[in-house]
């Protein structure tokens, strides 16, 4: 039976009270049905086509308010599954040595080709939207050699080289010392997890590429609101 008769005060009260302005629009076209009216005029009063008329009124049949309500809809898929957004943190917690390249820092361009080598053909675009999705964020830490640098060797080639200084042996060595023995290097872009101190080792960012490389997807400035 597809008789609406007896659902006239319950569609009704759906009209007035309902929160969903399209739950609202459906239950108004089904209360003309209710009143008599013809599908295709309630059809075209409602300016839809009459198969729609015809899915609500089945819906709201079989389930009543909720049957009038839009249905949950999958989506598109991710284009990078577990198992993908896996492997790039292991990459972003290694080096591109490990995976073979001859570059010390992951550029977009790298980590795509890595993901193709690996059966997903993704963009550069995709690679920077997954990053941002696992919570990676640009960063561009200041990195120096202080860590590298032998202190005590350090330590006995300035005393000698003041020495020599004060013999009249190196005049003017202060001015170059300090910078030669704190050399630092430029600083590196890179991806950092958000809450995370540690920086790890991805400099992929994502606007716009350096003339030097434009092939390589290095980004010269940080994403807005990171």
């Amino acid at each position: 039976m597809l008789d609406l008769t007896e659902y006239v005060e319950t569609l009704r009260h759906v009209t007035r009270t309902d929160p969903d302005p399209r739950v609202r629009h459906r239950a108004d076209a089904l209360l003309l049905l209710a009143h008599g009216r013809r599908v295709e005029e309630v059809a075209d009063d409602s300016g839809c086509c009459t198969k729609r008329i015809r899915v609500w009124r089945r819906r709201f049949l079989a389930d009543g308010r909720d049957g009038l309500a839009d249905r949950p809809r999958s989506g598109r898929p991710p284009a990078l599954d577990a198992a993908a957004r896996d492997l790039l943190e292991r990459a972003l917690a290694a080096t591109p040595l490990d995976y073979g390249y001859p570059v010390t820092t992951w550029t977009l361009a790298d980590l795509a080709d890595l993901l193709g080598r690996h059966g997903w053909g993704v963009c550069t675009t995709t690679v920077a939207r997954t990053l941002r999705t696992l919570g990676y964020r640009y960063r561009r830490p200041r990195h120096d050699l202080t860590h590298r640098q032998d202190h005590e060797a350090v330590a006995s080639a300035q005393h000698a080289l003041r020495e020599l200084q004060k013999r009249g042996l190196l005049p003017g060595l202060d001015s170059g010392l300090s910078p030669w023995m704190n050399a630092t290097c430029i600083p590196t872009p890179t991806w950092q997890r958000s809450g995370s101190g540690a920086a790890s080792r991805c400099a992929c960012p994502p606007r716009g590429r350096t003339s030097a490389s434009p092939s390589m997807g290095r980004w010269t400035t940080p994403p807005a609101g990171c």
